[in-house]
């Protein structure tokens, strides 16, 4: 175990800014504090770990940025992962000419291979950068390339007779129901 001590000072100096990181790749806040709380209380269940100041920052944001891949990952698996985006996106107004355009896309979104769908909806709406994708996905950036480029030509035929405003409007907005 930890020096109960030394523990006690981490927690009260790095607890914040430990949340603060975490931030940066979880939006909601009360994920991102059982995060951080989850890395202190194995820290503090660990057996023969030896830290101190110097050693722990490092230690701690590697640890809770695994955390957070992690979590991703488990959210990826979960069918209420794309529930909760449909959710989401059920309260936002529609207009008549939405309905059509909504359907072609889901039917679009549909057709994509599963791992380019993967891709395109952690790009496209989840906003993730090429790196964080690939970490979250467990390939290389360049394979993240090729499955978006992908993803994009698809739906590009799939899509082809929207107007392209529309399409890109519809493409960089979650202004759409998903339902795969």
């Amino acid at each position: 175990m930890v020096n109960e001590l030394l523990f006690e000072q981490l927690f009260r100096m790095y607890y914040a800014e430990l949340c603060r990181y975490a931030s940066r790749y979880l939006s909601d806040k009360q994920i991102v504090e059982d995060i951080v709380q989850s890395f202190f209380i194995a820290v503090w269940e660990k057996d023969g770990l030896t830290i101190n100041e110097d050693n722990f920052l490092p230690y701690a944001y590697r640890s809770v940025y695994n955390r957070c891949l992690n979590y991703y990952k488990a959210e990826l698996s979960k069918e209420s992962f794309l529930a909760s985006l449909v959710e989401e996106w059920n309260g936002q107004a529609e207009e008549e000419n939405d309905f059509r355009y909504k359907q072609e896309v889901r039917e679009a979104l549909r057709k994509l291979p599963p791992k380019c769908k993967q891709v395109f909806l952690l790009k496209c709406i989840k906003g993730l950068k090429y790196k964080e994708i690939a970490e979250v996905s467990g390939i290389s950036v360049n394979t993240v390339k090729y499955h978006l480029g992908e993803a994009f030509r698809i739906m590009r035929e799939e899509l082809i007779d929207l107007q392209g405003t529309v399409l890109l409007f519809m493409l960089m907005k979650p202004v759409f129901d998903v339902v795969v």
